[in-house]
């Protein structure tokens, strides 16, 4: 929830967070150096006290009674003035003050107590003013010495005064140093985001035209480095996509205006003079043969529209290779034999896939390689399972396809023959949808060809499938 209060400029965010960082850092270093100070000073105070109450116990025990207490010259508390910050005072038993020095003062409220029972005395401070009171004995017999109330007044203003100039000198140093480091993180961000902007400039002069230009590899930090590598790696897609996207359309016009074409044609020609029934019938047939074949690429572009946005719905099952290529070769028995073809299949594997998909895809390769093989040769469909992957190959000997060729064979209206754009057997989509379907599978599909000896196209599919393979896409 932190970036909603962030602000929307890289460098300034990054000064901002800086800042907050040196900010916490310089605040704990001050109060922790503050607690260090603060305890060092009591320490010193309280051996100040301790030390005073000491002497003073030692110089008392030479003492016979209250009144050679109450008699003691003021140089008798000479040794004590080396402690600029202590003053003494002592009282009888009965609470009288016996002899104080100078700068003794006690404090408003403070009453000394009498009853001296407590055998560690007092200790109270009021205002920047401790007071530190024990009970020592006086020189005598045990069973007749007197003892006097010793109290020790420890002047703290100094010391306070000291911690509140440490600690408004803490929060200057934090605050300068908040700010210096914002300015400071603030710069080195403009200039380490230099680059970006540069990136940014040259990104808002690409279209479509110059999709082919890449991005200069600039002097910069690995970071930007690798945004400038995917941004041009990004642009060469791009660029593939829309050299497609320009022969798909070329391609698409081509095809459904010869078809269109052809209707057009035949019509004016049937209406340029009257004719009998048997023209007219003939018109009508071929204007039907022409709207089934825009029909059937209609249907193909929608197939493969609606696998691209994954809206196939697909059901996987376990599934024989050999069971289904006997199959979908039985349909085409009739056409092979009229080519004198003959279709052998061989081996046989098992993979989970969806049944429908999986015979179009090889009806498709199927019908290609009938209609490419020489009379009196085969088409060999060849199934083989290796380590996890099952392979069902579609082998014929015709002409073969060029290496020139092999990187676009399953593009969309692409042939390889360029006249072939005039023929109606197809629209130049079926080894693009055979991809598209193995794309659903997840497998991959392709091409080798021997120009005149042999061509294959080899479809790979996942012996066993994610168990998400059979939810909808």
């Amino acid at each position: 929830m932190i970036q909603w209060y962030l602000p929307r400029t890289l460098s300034v965010r990054l000064a901002v967070l800086f800042a907050l960082a040196s900010t916490i850092l310089l605040t704990a270093n001050g109060v922790f150096l503050y607690a260090v100070l603060k305890q060092e000073i009591h320490g010193d105070a309280a051996q100040e006290i301790d030390g005073t109450l000491a002497e003073a116990r030692l110089r008392l025990a030479a003492l016979s009674g209250e009144e050679a207490v109450a008699a003691l010259s003021p140089a008798w508390f000479h040794p004590f003035h080396a402690h600029e910050n202590i003053a003494l005072a002592i009282y009888a038993g009965d609470g009288r003050e016996l002899v104080r020095s100078q700068a003794f003062n006690l404090g408003e409220g403070m009453r000394v107590d009498t009853a001296i029972t407590a055998p560690r005395g007092f200790d109270r401070k009021i205002g920047a003013f401790r007071y530190v009171g024990a009970s020592v004995p006086l020189a005598g017999s045990p069973s007749r010495r007197a003892e006097v109330l010793v109290v020790v007044q420890y002047n703290g203003s100094r010391q306070q005064a000291m911690l509140r100039t440490y600690a408004f000198n803490v929060f200057l140093v934090t605050l300068m140093g908040a700010l210096i480091s914002a300015l400071f993180a603030y710069s080195l961000a403009k200039l380490g985001l230099r680059p970006l902007k540069l990136l940014a400039r040259r990104a808002d002069q690409i279209s479509s035209s110059k999709l082919t230009q890449p991005l200069p590899d600039v002097t910069m930090s690995g970071e930007i480095f690798a945004l400038n590598q995917a941004f041009n790696r990004m642009l060469q897609r791009l660029d593939e996509s829309f050299a497609r996207l320009s022969r798909f359309s070329s391609d698409l016009a081509h095809d459904i205006r010869t078809p269109l074409t052809n209707l057009l044609a035949e019509q004016q020609v049937a209406l340029s003079r009257p004719r009998d029934a048997h023209e007219y019938r003939s018109v009508i047939e071929s204007g039907v043969d022409e709207t089934q074949r825009l029909s059937r690429m209609i249907d193909d572009m929608l197939f493969l529209a609606r696998s691209e946005n994954h809206m196939h719905c697909l059901n996987f099952v376990r599934i024989g290779a050999r069971e289904e290529a006997e199959r979908v070769a039985g349909y085409y028995e009739t056409l092979a034999g009229d080519k004198g073809v003959e279709i052998r299949v061989m081996g046989d594997a098992q993979f989970d896939g969806n049944r429908v998909l999986v015979q179009r895809a090889l009806s498709n390769l199927i019908s290609n390689a009938i209609t490419h093989a020489p009379a009196g040769s085969e088409v060999v469909v060849q199934c083989t399972e290796r380590g996890d992957v099952a392979e069902v190959a579609v082998i014929d000997t015709g002409p073969g396809i060029a290496a020139e060729h092999l990187g676009r064979i399953f593009d969309r209206f692409y042939r390889v023959d360029p006249a072939r754009h005039e023929s109606a057997s197809g629209a130049g989509l079926g080894l693009a949808i055979v991809s598209s379907i193995m794309d659903e599978h997840h497998g991959e599909c392709s091409v080798t060809s021997e120009p005149g000896v042999r061509t294959a196209f080899v479809l790979s599919f996942r012996r066993a499938f994610a168990p998400a393979a059979g939810a909808a896409h």
